[in-house]
């Protein structure tokens, strides 16, 4: 009964009758197009795209930053693993993830140049439903055994997004996230490695297949969310009733909403990030002048945070030490600061000044997002002096955003061609009137 609710709501969701939730969702894929386009050089994209050259195919799905038409598999393989590689795309509190980076890459793979981009619009908002009411029902257990939501639970929701986009039944959109629930994986472990993105790649490539599998003809058992062998039952500890109640009341796209980046690593840091931030623009710190640093948490709130003596920029992108102590000494928080190459010895010795700390006495503000969270940053001088920040709603969260204009320049910056990022966002705010064939065009014709 849980598996038909959840697929019936799905099935009859209107979700863009609200202008908010439109202008949340024209948003959000204009960050998705910036965190893809700003990772179009990298090394690892041009490695898929060989080996999508040497495997071949027809096909005339987009790949994101390219000029060339594939196949939906690769596309979404593609630009999962592109949206994601640098950890500069969007998160979302309740799912302790990444839901664009999954749910887009899948959609604009399977669709069409002749897809609704209304439609899309849609199908894109109920993606990120599905996510974060799954996220909110299986946390925090789910991620601190050690799961990688974006993949686990990003599969699930790219599937369910895509039958909602190709208007399934609400029979088969349940036998399609039922396909994808049984490929559901991704470790943490690999935070820090290539393979993080993989994972993203790979879960949107399994929603695209689950879909077109399930349009061809086969079947799986819908019930994925049967109360002994379902999804629930073998990847959480945690009692889950019924994620599709109040659907549609409200969306979380809006509520509580995507938080968008301006640093490229885990948002687990970022609290930290603007603090030390703060600090240094405050008194100037230099390296000689600081005897120690702690960094305090709620329980729990560090659990992304793997490493803390990193070994490379990225495995630094999840490592409160070292992003702290980069900004404490005004060293500017850029891409270059977290590639794979080796991190001086120098700087890991310096960043073993740094502890950690997690501290259930510490009361959380009502504001603080993600719920519960906070980080406060004490520097002691060599004077022996205590210089203290706390933040609760960091930049880019939900609760402190950036603007349209502050997005609008992570675009430019990404793309590197005003006239083009310009064309980027046009078509995307005029996309509920278009087709998804709009975006190629441009690749195609600039």
């Amino acid at each position: 009964m849980k598996t038909e609710r959840l697929a019936e709501a799905i099935y009859h969701s209107n979700p863009l009758v609200n202008t908010e939730v439109k202008e949340a969702a024209i948003a959000g894929i204009i960050d998705f197009i910036a965190a893809s386009y700003q990772a179009k050089n990298e090394k690892e994209p041009a490695l898929i795209v060989e080996m999508i050259l040497e495997e071949g195919g027809n096909g005339k799905s987009w790949l994101i930053g390219k000029s060339i038409q594939v196949t939906r598999a690769q596309a979404a393989l593609f630009n999962g693993l592109q949206a994601h590689l640098l950890d500069y795309d969007d998160v979302h509190s309740d799912v302790r993830g990444h839901p664009s980076a999954v749910i887009l890459a899948a959609l604009f793979a399977a669709g069409d140049p002749d897809t609704s981009g209304e439609r899309f619009l849609a199908a894109y908002v109920v993606g990120v439903e599905i996510m974060a009411r799954f996220g909110e029902a299986m946390n925090p257990y789910h991620y601190t055994k050690g799961w990688h939501n974006t993949a686990t639970l990003g599969v699930i929701a790219a599937a369910g997004a895509i039958a909602y986009l190709r208007e399934y039944s609400p029979r088969l959109i349940a036998e399609t996230m039922s396909l994808a629930a049984t490929q559901a994986c991704g470790l943490r472990i690999q935070f820090g490695t290539v393979v993080k993105p993989l994972h993203v790649g790979i879960a949107a490539q399994n929603a695209v297949k689950s879909a077109d599998w399930i349009r061809a003809g086969l079947h799986s058992n819908p019930d994925f969310l049967n109360e002994k062998l379902g999804f629930f039952e073998v990847y959480t500890e945690n009692i889950v009733y019924d994620v599709a109640v109040n659907w549609g009341d409200s969306w979380r796209i809006v509520k509580p909403g995507l938080w968008f980046k301006q640093y490229p690593f885990c948002s687990a840091a970022a609290h930290g990030a603007d603090a030390a931030v703060f600090l240094h623009e405050k008194y100037k710190l230099s390296e000689e002048a600081i005897q120690a640093i702690n960094i305090r948490f709620p329980p729990n709130g560090d659990a992304a945070l793997i490493y803390k003596n990193p070994a490379t920029g990225e495995e630094g992108r999840f490592s409160i030490e070292y992003i702290v102590w980069l900004a404490l000494t005004g060293k500017p928080l850029t891409f270059s600061f977290f590639e794979s190459k080796p991190i001086p010895s120098v700087w890991r010795e310096s960043v073993q000044k740094i502890t950690r700390e997690n501290d259930a006495s510490i009361k959380p503000s009502e504001a603080a997002i993600p719920a519960g969270r906070f980080t406060i940053v004490d520097v002691t001088t060599n004077s022996g002096e205590v210089l203290s920040k706390r933040i609760d709603t960091p930049k880019g969260s939900p609760r402190n955003p950036l603007n349209k204009a502050e997005l609008r320049e992570k675009l430019l910056r990404a793309v590197g061609d005003e006239a083009k990022a310009e064309m980027l966002i046009a078509a995307t705010h005029n996309l509920y009137r278009t087709t998804l064939g709009v975006f190629q065009e441009i690749e195609q014709n600039i």
